[in-house]
């Protein structure tokens, strides 16, 4: 009769052998150590064009296991300079795996020539006003405009950046909108629409553009909301 010793070592070689089989087979093929690329970007991710100018991108950089592999990187970019509007540029590098790193870069051109097309600076002092309250921006917020090319202009923000910028909800909570600015500078909108809520201004009155600055008083959901907003071309 076999002793509990031989049979308890007996079993202890079997687990062992066993173990040593699993662990062979769960690692054949995974020692290779990987590198990520990383791609940094110079300048600023945000950059203002003017309408006709030639554009040049600030630079990038990408290093792979300590090794500048810049010349690697893949550049798509749908910038047309001759007209005004909000283009990007997507840079995206991959390794020998399949791992890839990407970075992206907005680029906005606009019109110098044109009076009101622009990027503007809402003045932190505007405000909001509901039931007798006000209640400031607090900071400025940065507003597009540009022409329409039909005598109208489009605003990427009536509100101002209020939603979008100001309480960080993102852009399908900024309120798109079309004005129109007579010769005497009067502002009329046309149309408004705030994809995230679905809904739109009911009013605009006051709206006067004047040397550069931009005023109005925008009227919002049937509570309602006023916004008297002031804003600046940079």
């Amino acid at each position: 009769m076999k002793s509990k010793y031989s049979l308890i070592m007996m079993a202890l070689s079997v687990a062992t052998l066993l173990f040593s089989s699993c662990t062979d087979d769960s690692t054949e093929g995974f020692t290779r150590i990987t590198y990520y690329p990383e791609l940094s970007l110079e300048g600023e991710k945000t950059l203002y064009v003017d309408k006709g100018a030639t554009f040049t991108d600030p630079g990038y950089t990408a290093i792979l296991n300590g090794e500048d592999v810049t010349d690697q990187v893949e550049v798509s970019s749908n910038i047309n300079t001759a007209i005004s509007g909000v283009y990007s540029i997507s840079y995206s590098i991959m390794n020998a795996d399949g791992f890839s790193s990407s970075a992206s870069r907005t680029v906005i051109v606009t019109d110098p020539n044109d009076p009101v097309e622009g990027v503007y600076d809402t003045d932190s002092e505007s405000y909001r006003l509901y039931d007798g309250a006000q209640v400031a921006y607090g900071n400025s917020y940065s507003i597009l405009i540009l022409n329409n090319g039909d005598g109208t202009y489009y605003v990427d923000d009536l509100l101002g950046g209020w939603y979008c910028q100001r309480a960080g909800y993102g852009d399908l909570y900024a309120m798109q909108g079309t004005i129109s600015v007579s010769a005497d500078g009067t502002i009329e909108m046309l149309d408004s629409y705030v994809p995230g809520w679905g809904d739109w201004a009911t009013g605009m009155t006051e709206g006067k553009f004047e040397n550069g600055t931009i005023t109005w008083n925008l009227e919002y959901t049937d509570y309602p909301f006023y916004f008297i907003v002031t804003m600046y071309k940079r």
